[in-house]
């Protein structure tokens, strides 16, 4: 019940992204002056279209507006007011995706709001290979690889990411789906710290899922961010478990990086990692953003800015 109605360019609506969660709740996120101008408007036609649709009937849903303001100042449009959002409603949606269940709270500006069903697809595919294994889910977010890797039987899941809010959610997603504690818990700290550490405690994982936020935001960063995605790689294969060999998504959900060579450039950076930890890795299948991301390739190339590509990292001596 949760998924990107709108998608910007794709869509042929630049600025302009549309959400729904949870099947009750429009969230509306514009970047785009013309949006603010015609905002009236495009309530108007987005409460016909969803009262109109056979899904939502007898369904209230709501409409929330948000913007961004400093994408509408480079349109030269300055803001009056702030987003209808405010940090202080912790009003909850329950979000459902592939029988997981998500706590949203999009009447708040804090990062608990959000939920990304760009990687829908991604959790579920990457889930079904999880049956009895021990899982790694870097950068987790709201939890969304390690709960859906527990719901398809994992044996046991460790989430970790940097931020205390994205811990907490996460926490308390795996209680509202009925998950072991035992079994999955979430850890607050640096991905690359918290390797290092399980490194040097010869910890080993059957698969690990990497999906750092977005480290090349533009092409003159692109060299840098390959370096930091070279290198977190090279951990994450080391986590690997070292007798039988494991599974490795790795992601990155910048465009520059994504385009570059084809699609090859991060391919190649993931490969070069798997060289410095002397792993052999085979590639087994390269996806993107779930369909509702649309994209116009034509007009719009930077659409396609999501790359998860699924590994196979040998034993060690492979």
């Amino acid at each position: 019940d949760t998924y990107r109605l709108v998608n910007g360019e794709g869509d042929g609506c630049s600025g302009l992204a549309v959400d729904i969660i949870g099947g009750s709740t429009a969230i509306v996120m514009s970047s785009a002056a013309w949006c603010e101008v015609h905002k009236v408007a495009i309530v108007e036609v987005l409460e016909g279209l969803l009262n109109d649709h056979p899904s939502y009937n007898g369904v209230d849903i709501d409409i929330i507006w948000r913007n961004t303001p400093s994408r509408l100042k480079q349109d030269g449009y300055e803001l009056s007011f702030e987003s209808e959002a405010s940090d202080e409603d912790d009003t909850e949606v329950i979000a459902t995706e592939s029988s997981v269940k998500y706590l949203t709270y999009p009447y708040s500006n804090g990062q608990k709001t959000g939920f990304y069903c760009d990687q829908r697809d991604n959790r579920l595919m990457v889930a079904e290979y999880c049956r009895d294994k021990r899982v790694l889910d870097l950068c987790c977010y709201n939890g969304g690889f390690a709960l859906n890797a527990m719901v398809q039987g994992a044996a046991q899941c460790v989430g970790v990411d940097s931020s205390q809010d994205a811990i907490d959610a996460a926490t308390a997603n795996a209680m509202k789906n009925d998950l072991d504690p035992a079994k999955v818990s979430f850890v607050r700290e640096d991905i690359a710290a918290y390797m290092k550490s399980a490194m040097n405690e010869e910890e080993e994982f059957d698969v690990i899922v990497l999906d750092p936020p977005k480290l090349a935001p533009n092409l003159s960063t692109l060299d840098k961010a390959s370096r930091k995605y070279h290198a977190l790689n090279r951990d994450a294969m080391n986590l690997i478990n070292r007798e039988k060999g494991g599974l490795l998504l790795t992601c990155t959900c910048s465009a520059a990086m994504t385009q570059k060579d084809g699609g090859q450039y991060f391919l190649n950076t993931v490969n070069g990692a798997g060289l410095s930890a002397k792993r052999r890795v085979t590639l087994l299948r390269v996806n993107g953003a779930a369909p509702c991301h649309t994209q116009s390739p034509a007009s719009f190339p930077a659409g396609a800015y999501l790359t998860a590509a699924l590994f196979h990292v040998g034993p060690i001596g492979s």
